[in-house]
């Protein structure tokens, strides 16, 4: 009896181990949550992958500068249950997308999460951003 409480023990002291930096993988503190961009571009990747899909965007800033934006949305299991598919962009789809900027000024953001999208319109089209 003393053995499987004592091996149960042990089970739950690793798993708790591995629960703290789990969460902070899904921490939002590097980016400005209060503030939501628009930004206005050119589609030059849509990486549909574990852990996060990744969009990047070519966008024209104030002094007419390219700069390459990285906007990290939710994993493609909740992007597909948000109606997304690998196919809802491709390089060369003109794109105009909300996102919470980084915090560090750097072209980072963040616009996906479990259960809402911020906007997204590809060629004129706008993609869902609310479970269905």
């Amino acid at each position: 009896m003393k053995s499987r409480f004592f091996i149960g023990f042990l089970f739950a002291a690793v798993f708790l181990q591995f629960t703290g930096p789990a969460s902070a993988h899904h921490g939002v503190s590097g980016y400005d949550m209060d503030k939501v961009v628009t930004l206005t571009g050119t589609v030059t990747s849509f990486d549909w992958s574990n852990p996060h899909c990744l969009l990047h965007i070519d966008v024209k800033d104030s002094s007419g500068e390219h700069k390459d934006w990285i906007i990290e949305l939710a994993a493609p299991t909740i992007m597909r249950r948000n109606g997304w598919s690998k196919d809802s962009m491709k390089p060369g789809d003109s794109v105009v997308a909300e996102t919470h900027p980084a915090r560090n000024g750097a072209t980072t953001g963040l616009s996906g999460a479990a259960t809402t999208l911020l906007k997204f319109v590809v060629n004129g089209h706008t993609l869902p951003s609310q479970a269905q």
